[in-house]
């Protein structure tokens, strides 16, 4: 039996071009997405940035300060191409970029790079940023910010501050810090084959303008050879610094090893020896003193070696090591760099001839072979060689004549040895369990310190020799060190929304100290040694002092965070951290601190194109430390008094932001930020003075006020409000609000302000940089195929 049917299907005219669209849009969208894919547009931008206050605050980084119209051009690029994107089915493997970055501001950047893919590529890269330090800095000197030679002006030539008090006010003048760094990087890499490839990298880094830093000088009364006392100017340090590096390397590996070969060079110069100014007397009659030298950065150079690999045993157990060897010069001669009148007699040398060897070493083991656990060991060392000679230099104080002083540099080498054991542990397939046990051990010594010579007695009685030096135990007291540390992880998936870690950590560093060496500064013998020392015994400092960041410490970290994804839409993260240090052997210095931050975030997609973010923060830090103060009486050290110092801060941040795109037929995005920053220091002192059983006595008009000192506070608060509008399939505009406001009142300040310095200080009027800026921008963005 033969069954069957038929169908008679007649198609109009309307319904095969209907059917007929749908195919060739089908295929379009096709086209496009894959067009999207293999060949990416390109963008162009043009932008006006509008700015209503000239400060230097607010554009300490981002490129808005310096026009004092408060306008701002400004542009971005993104252009790329090559045949491999045309004509990747017929082969072709070349593509080229154009990209920059913030063109019209000084935080600009741009990348010039063409590459043909499994064989070559090369690319040029430059970035400007401008440090914006202050425009409230106010000097009489005459000269340029930058510049490396400042004098005074007529009226305060051959004069002092005392009696010229009444004319510096009126020859301040303004004038702007910052600095600025142009970086410019050359770089390309040629493939062998699949194995063996060959990169280089050149970079040129310039440095230009000023820091301001305080020089000290000696302020020579009339007819005289020597300094009586010093005088300090606030004065723009030049930054006239160029630095060159290069990087060649050879990189081979196969399936289951890797191996590079590298060289690493950095040379340094500085297009200065010295800064040249001139020094106002402090003391009432005296006389504007001769032009005097602070020397500036030398220059120097630094090559390396570099080997590093790896070897695979198994996809489980792997190796990497890492080995480098270098080497430091710097022999720049002295002259042009000091004042000859403030050395006695001859200097040993000519030059520094410094030379330093560094060496590095690592090797690090992983394996995963038993399952669910990983177990890791490192090792590392690494060494500074300080190869330098160390010579006596003798020179005259600038604080007082005939105090002069005999003073060695400080060659100082240092090696430290690390050891760690981790392992990784999966408890279930939720929980993992993770420890860390370290070892850390340093060791400072000179090879070789001071030169033999005849013994002097300094001004202030205390033994100070040639040989002291050289016979010294050490040139540095804190000569090795010796840390334990262990940290322990948990991990926790509570459930599909709700994921936990915990992790705490504590370390245990002993140092060991070494009172009876003899280190390069000219101080003079404090009461609680045992007896009469040369001077520089334990550093100058008195018995029981160490400096915190090499003293012994016990340290604990906690820290834990949680995360709850509430559904697809919303979700929140809490996280906390708690430091507590603490300093056993530190009789005087920092003996404790501690610091704790909790921060919290939540996102939430209340829309397809919507979202809301919202966070908030706080730290809290607080450190105690006690030191000790030598009390004169009739020219000899009679008592020991002792203070004490405690110093909080505190710092809340929060903010929120919201995102809505989708609007007005997918044409249209909004933004909106808004953050606030609250943060205050205060600093709070107990002076126990000599001969008094308590501190009541702070407030007596014969010794001075202690306690708490006025908060140092930082708030800001800002505000960005912005929008993108599509025009059509290529254009955009866009446009931006953002208001910025600081208050900033700190006190250090103070004491720049005329009338107000202290003896021997050239006020520069410095103030806190508080600002409120409104800023309004506006672009169009093109974007082609």
């Amino acid at each position: 039996m033969k069954n069957g049917s038929k169908f008679n299907l007649k198609l109009s005219a309307i319904t095969l071009g209907v059917l007929g669209l749908f195919a060739v849009s089908s295929a379009m969208a096709d086209d496009e997405e894959i067009k999207a894919l293999t060949q990416p547009q390109s963008t162009v931008q043009v932008e006006v940035i509008g700015v209503d206050q000239n400060s230097a605050k607010f554009g300490e980084y981002n490129g808005l300060y310096g026009h004092p119209s408060g306008a701002y051009p400004n542009g971005a690029l993104n252009v790329r191409g090559g045949s491999a994107y045309t004509n990747n089915e017929q082969g072709e493997t070349t593509r080229w970029s154009v990209t920059g970055d913030n063109l019209g501001l000084t935080s600009r950047s741009a990348n010039a790079s063409i590459a043909d893919q499994g064989s070559w590529n090369f690319g040029v890269n430059f970035d400007q940023l401008q440090h914006n330090i202050t425009n409230s800095y106010q000097t009489p000197y005459q000269g340029t910010m930058g510049g490396n030679r400042f004098v005074l002006p007529s009226d305060l030539q051959n004069t002092n501050i005392v009696d010229s008090a009444s004319k510096i006010p009126g020859n301040l003048g303004a004038m702007t810090i910052s600095t600025t760094r142009y970086n410019t990087t050359v770089s390309g890499a040629a493939i062998v084959d699949k194995n063996l490839n060959f990169t280089f990298e050149y970079n040129n880094l310039i440095q230009t303008g000023a820091k301001l830093q305080a020089f000290s000088g000696a302020t020579i009364p009339t007819g005289a050879s020597s300094g009586n006392g010093s005088a300090i100017s606030i004065l723009p340090n030049p930054t006239n610094y160029t630095t060159d590096t290069v990087n060649l390397a050879a990189n081979w590996k196969n399936d289951n090893a890797h191996f590079t070969a590298s060289y690493f060079g950095s040379f340094f110069n500085d297009g200065y020896n010295g800064v040249n100014w001139q020094v106002i007397n402090k003391s009432a009659g005296g006389t504007t003193t001769p032009i005097q030298t602070m020397s500036t950065m030398p220059s120097n150079a630094f090559n390396q070696l570099n080997l590093n690999g790896g070897y695979d045993f198994s996809n489980k157990t792997k190796l990497t090591a890492n080995l480098s060897a270098g080497q430091n010069t710097q022999n720049q001669g002295y002259s042009g760099s000091y004042d000859p009148g403030m050395v006695i007699g001859t200097l040993p040398a000519a030059s520094m001839n410094g030379l330093v060897n560094t060496t590095h070493a690592d090797v690090k083991l992983t394996d995963q072979s038993i399952k669910d656990l990983t177990l890791g060991a490192m090792a590392k060392f690494d060494q500074r060689d300080n190869l330098s000679q160390s010579n006596m230099y003798n020179f005259n104080s600038i604080a007082a004549a005939p105090n002069s002083g005999q003073i060695p540099n400080t060659p100082m080498s240092f090696k430290q040895n690390q050891l760690a054991l981790s392992g990784d542990y999966r408890i279930t397939k939720d929980q993992r369990v993770g420890l860390v046990l370290a070892n850390n051990a340093v060791d400072r010594w000179c090879n070789q310190y001071g030169t033999p010579g005849t013994t002097v007695t300094s001004a202030t009685g205390g033994l100070n020799t040639y040989n002291s030096y050289y016979n010294s135990a050490s040139c540095v007291s804190a000569t090795s060190s010796n840390e334990n540390k262990a940290d322990l992880t948990y991990k926790l998936k509570a459930s599909e929304s709700v994921s936990l870690k915990f992790a705490g950590g504590y370390s245990n560093r002993k140092t060991q100290w070494n009172q009876n060496a003899i280190v390069a500064l000219p101080l003079a013998t404090e009461i609680s040694y045992p007896s009469a020392q040369p001077v520089g015994y334990n550093s100058g400092n008195v018995l029981g002092f160490q400096p915190f960041f090499e003293a012994s410490r016990k340290q604990f970290v906690g820290k834990a965070n949680a995360t709850w994804q509430a559904d697809d839409k919303l979700s929140f993260t809490v996280g906390g951290k708690y430091t507590n240090d603490i300093y056993p052997d530190s009789t005087y210095g920092v003996q404790n601190g501690y610091s704790w931050s909790l921060n919290l975030d939540s996102t939430y997609a209340y829309a397809e194109a919507g979202s809301l973010v919202a966070y908030v923060t706080q730290q809290n830090q607080q450190r105690s430390a006690s030191n000790a103060n030598t009390v004169y009486t009739a020219g000899a050290l009679t008592a020991l008094t002792t203070w004490q110092n405690n110093l909080k801060t505190n710092a809340t941040t929060f903010g929120v932001g919201v995102r809505q795109g989708e609007l007005l037929d997918g044409k249209l995005l909004l933004t909106a930020d808004a953050t606030v920053s609250l943060a205050n220091s205060i600093y709070s002192t107990n002076t126990q003075y000599a001969g008094s059983a308590s501190s009541s006595n702070c407030s007596a008009a014969t010794t001075q006020t202690c306690g708490i000192l006025p908060g140092i506070q930082n708030n800001m608060a800002a505000i960005k409000l912005g929008g993108n509008y599509q025009l059509d399939k290529n254009s955009k505009v866009g446009l931006m609000y953002w208001y910025q406001h600081l208050y900033s009142n700190d006190w250090l300040n103070n004491p720049y302000q005329v009338g107000y310095t202290p003896s021997g200080v050239m006020p520069t009027n410095q103030s806190s940089n508080g600002y409120s800026v409104n800023v309004i921008s506006a672009n169009y963005t093109y974007t082609f195929d």
